[in-house]
């Protein structure tokens, strides 16, 4: 009895990968040993090997069963090691499983997805564009990293998190920042001043723009800045995009004042109700833009811009970059057909 208990707990101390090769191994030596004792039992190494697993398992159909003596001693042998040892796996496959979630939950596994969204700082804004994100694309895989939060604050199954220093090389390439479609780097909530927010935002913005370049690769980075008089210290770190939030929002409020039904367009625009604003590239082989708006008006889609250009209305006749962007506005039934 000490022996066997020995034994038991000397399973329970091994590797997980030493402990699943000597399962593995019982098994397969179980499965050609018994095809070897009664071959008229056993027909082949499989009618072993199902005899082995419904046995270690418990269950035991009784289809197949020994008949001489030295089968039936192994068999007994193996019900006391067998059963042992699966229950074992059983609660290592069970632990490892529980550890994953545990490390996934608290940000520490690393990211091996690519063409990923990567955002940074857990605010509301950062909610509420995360939302919009998994809504609008199916497909999209969205990665958090944030210092303050200690455990996943998004739970969705296309959603990870990385705990640690945005700016820090190890948390970004943690979040394989490299392999990332675009990372959005949200303004901190916690900040007291807008200055102090933005020397944040600068801080890390800076941090990714330093490991990228290590690697020579570009990383399309977007910044949400607290105070617009802050943007040339900004054009430092080769950041692709700014989202001024309180700025926008004051323009917003005085158009619509003046010109009453503005603000719903924009918010049609940005909530994916109705219209929607989407890009394609020109995969029509249209020579200039008045060939790709006369198809697209066809179809009842608006051409608006090349990238952020939005004089393109006045240069119908120039012919469109390789590398174009066509920014569209569409309903989605257009936009799938498109």
């Amino acid at each position: 009895m000490i022996f066997f208990r020995r034994l038991f707990f000397k399973a329970i101390h091994m590797s997980n990968w030493t402990f699943f090769f000597a399962t593995f191994s019982l098994i397969l030596f179980s499965s050609f040993f018994m095809y070897y004792v009664e071959p008229e039992t056993f027909v082949s190494p499989f009618e072993g090997l199902w005899w082995t697993m419904t046995t270690v398992v418990t269950v035991g159909y009784g289809d197949v069963s020994p008949t001489t003596v030295l089968g039936k001693l192994f068999a007994m042998l193996l019900y006391i090691f067998g059963i042992g040892l699966m229950t074992v796996l059983i609660g290592k496959i069970i632990d490892t499983l529980s550890i994953r979630k545990r490390m996934k939950e608290e940000g520490r596994l690393t990211i091996t997805h690519d063409q990923h969204i990567i955002l940074i700082n857990w605010t509301s804004r950062a909610r509420i564009a995360l939302t919009e994100l998994l809504e609008t694309f199916p497909d999209v895989h969205a990665v958090i990293i944030d210092e303050t939060v200690e455990k996943i604050p998004f739970l969705h199954e296309r959603v990870d998190f990385v705990k640690g220093a945005p700016a820090s090389e190890l948390t970004l390439t943690q979040a394989n920042f490299l392999k990332a479609k675009s990372i959005m780097i949200f303004s901190p909530d916690h900040a007291l001043t807008p200055s102090t927010a933005d020397g944040l935002t600068l801080l890390i913005a800076s941090g990714i723009e330093a490991a990228a370049q290590k690697y020579g690769r570009n990383v399309y980075t977007i910044c949400e800045v607290a105070d617009s008089t802050h943007l040339n210290a900004f054009s430092y770190a080769n950041v692709e995009e700014f989202i001024t939030p309180n700025d926008t929002a004051a323009h917003l409020a005085a158009r619509s004042i003046f010109f009453n039904g503005s603000s719903e367009i924009i918010r049609q625009l940005t909530c994916h109700d109705g219209y929607d604003l989407y890009h394609i590239e020109n995969n029509s082989g249209w020579q200039t833009y008045r060939d790709a708006k006369r198809v697209l008006d066809e179809k009842g889609i608006l051409l608006v811009a090349n990238h952020h250009d939005f004089s393109i209305m006045k240069k119908l006749d120039d012919p469109i970059p390789k590398n174009a962007r066509l920014f569209i506005v569409c309903d989605e039934e257009a936009y799938s057909k498109l």
